[in-house]
This record gives C-alpha cells, sequence and structure tokens, in this order.
C-alpha cells in the first residue's frame, strides 16, 4: 500500500511562499440548475476551481458546498473533484422554511485566506405545504409587478463573451424534442455549462456579480498555511478523548465496512491531540469505523471524535423573501416534488462507489458455504484454514499468518471483519461462524500509512455490514459522507411512441442540465432533450468561463403549449 509521506512533503514544499507571487491560490465556481427551488426538490450543482493563472487546479481533490442561513447549516456537501471539476446533487429537505438561504463554496485550502476569498450565491428556497411563515424571511406580495427587481452593480461589470444560442423551435408540445445549437463558443473555452428550466414568475434573485469574483484572483490576503490541499482525496481530522498522557503510543485507523480492504492509519499531532487521515478513493455514503489502540493495554480507553471539515460560516444577514404565489406554478412544482419523491424512493440503491484502493490479491480464499460449519471461527480455522494459526499470549489468544517474506508466522498480522480492524483477536474467534461468506488470506509486506503489516487475514459477512459483531471500546461506527460522484439527471426518452404515451406524469421542472458540455472543433454543440408536461416558458442559460479569465454567458428562451 502506497505511503503518502512522500506526497505530502511534496506538497509542503509547494505550499511555502518562497515569494508572494509565486504564492499558489484557488478559487471555486459554483453553476446551479436555478435561482429558486422548492423544499423537497432537488438541486444541481457544478463546481469549477481555477488557480490564479485562469487555469484548472488539479490541487484539491474535494469542493465544498454549504447552504446556510443566518442561524446555522442547513445543508452540507462535499463533491468530488477530478481536474478541476465536480458536480453533485443536494436534495433539499421537504421541512426547510421558506426564504433566502446563502449557498457558499471553497476548498480546504482556501480556508489558509479566510472566507472572503469563498465563492458566495444566494437562492431562494419555498416551502409549499408550509402553514407559519417567519416575517423575517418571508413576504407575499399581491401582485407580481410588486416584486422588487434586484439591484444590479454595474460598476467594472463587463459584458460576457456572447453566444449563438438557439432551438430549432420556438414553441413545442409537452413530450416533445428539443434541439439547441449553441455557436461562436470561444477557441479559448475552459468550462461550458447549460441548464433548461421553466421560467417562474415567482421570485426575483440577484445576479452573481462575475467580475467581483474575478477580482479576488488578483487579490493578495495573508495566508495562514493551515490548511493542507487535499491533493489525493478527502482529508478526515478527529481529535482523542481523553488527551493523550505524554509520550503516550497510540495507534488510530479510519476503516470502511465492506468486502474491499479499504484502511488508513492517522497521522497523529500529540500537541493538540488530534489525528489527520488522508482517505482517497473513497466515494459516497460509507459505514466507517474509527478504533483507538492505546500501548496501555486499554487500561486508559480512548476514542477519536470527529472534526468537521466543513468552515460554516453564517452570513450576518439574509434579505427577506418576496414572493408572488402563482398558485398554478406552486401546485404543478409541488406535485413535482411528490413526483420525484416516489421515483426516488423505487429506484433508490446504495451505490456506493470506490477506486480500487486494494490491489493486491489473496493467496487463499475459502468460501465457507461449501465448507461444514463449525460453532465458532476459532474451530473452523483450526479444522481447514491453511497457513493460519492460533496461539496463546498471556491471557488472550491471537492470530497469525504464514509469511512467505519471513517463512515464520508474522506476529503483525492485522486482522479485518469487513473491512475493519479488530485487535482483540478473541472477539473474532468466538465469532459465529454462520454469519461468514469468505475468509482471505494475503502474505507479504503491506504498508498503510506508517503502519507496517506483515500479513492480513480477511473475514467476510454474507451481509458485509459487520452483522451482530460488537465493536471494541476504543471504536465508533459512523454513516460518514465521503465526497460525491457526479449524479446525472434523469431524462425520459420520448423517441419511443410507447413512452410518449405513458400515462406516468413526467412534472420535471428542470429539462436538462448538462455541467460538462464539449464542443466540436469548430467550437460549437448541439444538444437535444425532451419536454415534460408542464407548459410555460422554460428559460436556457449557459454559462462558462475562458482561460484568460473571461466569463461566458447566454440565455434564450422557448414555450411549451399544451396539445
Amino acid at each position: 500500500m502506497k505511503s503518502l509521506q512522500l506526497t505530502l512533503a511534496i506538497l509542503l514544499f509547494i505550499c511555502l511562499p518562497i515569494k508572494a507571487e509565486e504564492q499558489i491560490y484557488e478559487r471555486v465556481y459554483i453553476y446551479t440548475d436555478k435561482d429558486c427551488y422548492i423544499a423537497g426538490e432537488d438541486m444541481q450543482l457544478k463546481l469549477y476551481v481555477i488557480d490564479n493563472h485562469f487555469q484548472i487546479s488539479n490541487l484539491s481533490k474535494v469542493g465544498y458546498v454549504e447552504i446556510c442561513n443566518t442561524e446555522k447549516p442547513l445543508i452540507q456537501l462535499k463533491v468530488a473533484l477530478e481536474k478541476g471539476n465536480g458536480s453533485g446533487k443536494i436534495e433539499i429537505p421537504e421541512d426547510t422554511p421558506s426564504g433566502i438561504y446563502q449557498l457558499s463554496g471553497y476548498t480546504r485550502y482556501m480556508r489558509n485566506e479566510g472566507e472572503n476569498v469563498f465563492f458566495i450565491k444566494q437562492i431562494a428556497i419555498i416551502n409549499a405545504g408550509q402553514q407559519y411563515v417567519d416575517p423575517k424571511r418571508f413576504e407575499s406580495v399581491e401582485k407580481q409587478e410588486d416584486l422588487q427587481l434586484p439591484e444590479k452593480n454595474h460598476s467594472e461589470e463587463k459584458e460576457p463573451v456572447p453566444l449563438l444560442i438557439k432551438t430549432d423551435q420556438n414553441e413545442y408540445a409537452n413530450r416533445d424534442k428539443v434541439i439547441l445549437s449553441l455557436r461562436n463558443i470561444p477557441e479559448n473555452i475552459a468550462d461550458l455549462t447549460v441548464s433548461v428550466s421553466r421560467n417562474d414568475s415567482i421570485v426575483f434573485m440577484p445576479e452573481i456579480n462575475r467580475q467581483a469574483w474575478l477580482k479576488q484572483l488578483s487579490d493578495t490576503l495573508p495566508f495562514s498555511q493551515q490548511w493542507l490541499p487535499e491533493y489525493e482525496g478527502h482529508i478526515i481530522s478527529g481529535y482523542f478523548v481523553p488527551k493523550p498522557q505524554e509520550n503516550e503510543s497510540l495507534l488510530t485507523t479510519v476503516a470502511f465496512a465492506g468486502e474491499d480492504i479499504r484502511y488508513f492509519t492517522g497521522q497523529i499531532n500529540p500537541q493538540s491531540g488530534t489525528a489527520d487521515f488522508y482517505i482517497a478513493g473513497i466515494f459516497d455514503q460509507q459505514q466507517m469505523v474509527t478504533s483507538v489502540v492505546s500501548s496501555l493495554y486499554n487500561q486508559v480507553p480512548y476514542r477519536l471524535d470527529l472534526l468537521t471539515p466543513f468552515c460554516e460560516s453564517l452570513p450576518a444577514h439574509l434579505p427577506v423573501l418576496q414572493i408572488y404565489p402563482n398558485e398554478k406554478q406552486l401546485i404543478e412544482r409541488y406535485i413535482g416534488v411528490q413526483i420525484q419523491e416516489k421515483t426516488n424512493s423505487e429506484s433508490n440503491s446504495n451505490s456506493s462507489q470506490t477506486s480500487d484502493y486494494c490491489t493486491f490479491q489473496p493467496v487463499l480464499s475459502y468460501d465457507l458455504d461449501e465448507y461444514t460449519r463449525f460453532s465458532t471461527v476459532g474451530e473452523t480455522i483450526l479444522e481447514f484454514v491453511n497457513r493460519v494459526r492460533v496461539a496463546r499470549m498471556g491471557k488472550s489468544r491471537k492470530i497469525s499468518v504464514l509469511s512467505d517474506d519471513l517463512q515464520q508466522f508474522s506476529l503483525r498480522t492485522l486482522v479485518l471483519l469487513d473491512g475493519i480492524p479488530v485487535y482483540n483477536h478473541d472477539d473474532i474467534l468466538a465469532y459465529n461462524p454462520m454469519y461468514i461468506k469468505k475468509i482471505n488470506i494475503y502474505s507479504g509486506r503491506y504498508l498503510f500509512g506508517g503502519d507496517d503489516i506483515e500479513c492480513i487475514i480477511s473475514f467476510i459477512t454474507h451481509e458485509g455490514g459487520l452483522s451482530f459483531f460488537q465493536l471494541s471500546e476504543g471504536s465508533q461506527l459512523f454513516n460518514y459522507e465521503c465526497p460525491r460522484l457526479p449524479a446525472g439527471i434523469e431524462t425520459p426518452d420520448y423517441s419511443d411512441e410507447t413512452m410518449r404515451n405513458s400515462r406516468k406524469p413526467d412534472f420535471r421542472h428542470t429539462l436538462y442540465w448538462n455541467p460538462f458540455v464539449e464542443s466540436t472543433p469548430g467550437r460549437s454543440a448541439e444538444l437535444s432533450f425532451y419536454t415534460s408536461d408542464l407548459c410555460g416558458e422554460f428559460k436556457v442559460t449557459v454559462e462558462g468561463i475562458t482561460t484568460d479569465g473571461k466569463m461566458i454567458q447566454g440565455v434564450t428562451y422557448f414555450q411549451v403549449a399544451a396539445e
């Protein structure tokens, strides 16, 4: 297993500001599919990270998004980044109160400059089923004309690079195919995003001052060097409870439950009583176990409590949300939320993805369904598992694997159950083997961070989730949200006549979302999608940036009328 020591040393060298002008900076820009959402809707978003030379930043592999009011964070999301790009989906809780919220985005590395360099945008959330509304956050107007148009800051505002955006028709029927053409795309295009959603007249939200965002790249701010960039993946941090005694030797690990071996050791900071884990290749929601082993052999039990990776910066003030309650539009969107929720529940599955973190193969593998079952794991090993020995050491028993390198049974054997380390081997030896599906044995030497392991024996249950196993006192189980991989938006294909005539309702408010538009060598792009059962005016928004820092923006509209 590769060590991150060399990578961290290189990063520390990169981060040292030999000269102020050579310092590397990052900036995040966030695109969203729209600015106003109904509680329960999904928000589609895209993160784009560049450096102070307007080039794609490869420094950070994780981006952070928060949606807050003035009191607390409402939603927090980690987004996996690849070559400065990442996209995700936020499920807005159905009980979210109506109001204007602050959406902010940043990387861990950006925290060295402070919150002033974070990307900030305001969004509106409307709770159509809410009985009580806070007058400090929400007010209704009687006429659409009474909605206050947001003030636009024209100072230093430059016109964005124009695009030619055209649909093949001006008006469509429900479930019709729309062909969208983009022309005059600049040769030095760096990023391009397209969103199509209904242009409801419920609220008006302020536009982002893009020039102010670009100006941040030339601002020179104090740089603390406290926050290492997440160059290889997510950094998980925690603190020991109680704080370790002076000269206390601890081993702390993070492992993710599953068939694969995803085991990480922590780098301990004795002065602060904290530990950092450098996680690579783990995505989406996972079952995670933190463990602490003391040299005092559990005479002083320790645990590791996690620190939030989010900044949790709250806005001092947010404007009151003014809404024109267009009953028809609100009802249609509310129905769309209910249909979306039902569809998601029917197709919901835990599709957590990982990269091939564990690349080595076992020398022996036993499928226990092919063998006679015994009453304990200890008896199972004794009866037919080769290359494994159980020996008594003092008052406890230890499992060891025959090492090919040492030509003897290893005293540094790592014992895993569903990928989770078991340090008290008596616990696994007394475990019911009926729960176990497979035993894998690895011989050789493996380096997990600073932990040198000689052999591994991995027990894998049928369920893959530590079935009926009691964790030791120094271990804690979490449902942990790792960085999310891109999540696409489901769009039906109505080219099939059966699908087109289906009675299944389609109340998609966002018809199309493409966070990674690719253009042809002639700098054009042709995209297509289908309308839904909603009628009205729809807005096509195209946004992007060039490699020399010029913003791209284009808007066009089309109508959808009932047949």
